[in-house]
């Protein structure tokens, strides 16, 4: 029974999320969340999950202070260096060479759950890297969606603390930074084929005709259910000769 009441009081929670920020979370692992809104619940000194569905109801102010905290914004510039170092060497000159012959060639990325922006840039940088003097030839969409419209505008400015000296080297915060007032912002020339956008890619369409799609920080978050809903999505979105980063 009591277990029965606790789903009642979780749905009520996820019902206050979805009416008021348009999001349905149930199909995300519970655990997950649990310990996010049980956080929540520690700050206004609650100890029942029912008391806080009730708080919540009607709240837009705590609604939205959940919401963010469901949305787990951990990310950096070149997580797991490894990857983006077989990325350059193996996966971007194949899909460089997959390219059909003559006329202008178009490179498509997209990394839904981008958070703010720092796996986006990552391979932004990435590519131009790899291109080199190919560049001129290339045009390069790089898409970056996510579920918070704070974190988009964070990743659309492009700024980021000295903080980012621990993974950014000193030759690429010089050729892909300007430092201003302590803090370092994307170059112009980085931050223009890059777009981002509010998405659910549990519920809104995906990009088309993509080369490349990173998805390293949604997914471990979503039910089973969810999976076999998104990684279709993806494949069916990519071109021949494509990949799927995990």
């Amino acid at each position: 029974k009591e277990s029965h009441l606790k789903t009642d009081d979780l749905g009520r929670i996820f019902f206050s999320l979805r009416k008021h920020m348009g999001v349905d979370f149930s199909s995300y692992k519970h655990a997950t969340l649990l310990r996010r809104i049980h956080r929540r619940m520690a700050l206004h000194r609650m100890e029942k999950l029912s008391q806080y569905a009730k708080f919540l109801r009607d709240n837009k102010k705590e609604i939205e202070a959940l919401f963010d905290d469901l949305l787990i914004n951990v990310t950096n510039f070149f997580r797991d260096a490894r990857m983006f170092r077989e990325l350059k060497r193996r996966f971007l000159p194949a899909l460089w060479k997959n390219k059909s012959k003559g006329g202008a060639k178009t490179l498509r990325v997209w990394v839904p759950g981008c958070a703010t922006g720092e796996e986006v840039y990552s391979l932004a940088i990435a590519i131009l890297e790899t291109l080199d003097q190919r560049r001129s030839k290339m045009n390069i969409r790089i898409f970056g969606t996510d579920l918070s419209e704070s974190t988009i505008e964070h990743a659309r400015a492009g700024t980021y603390s000295s903080a980012i000296e621990k993974d950014v080297s000193r030759s690429r915060l010089r050729r892909f930074f300007s430092k201003r007032d302590g803090a370092y912002q994307i170059n112009r020339k980085v931050r223009d084929f890059c777009t981002f956008a509010r998405q659910n890619i549990t519920a809104d369409p995906p990009f088309s005709r993509l080369d490349l799609i990173s998805c390293r920080n949604v997914l471990i978050y979503l039910s089973p259910q969810l999976h076999k809903h998104c990684i279709p999505q993806f494949h069916y979105t990519l071109n021949p000769g494509g990949y799927l980063i995990l």
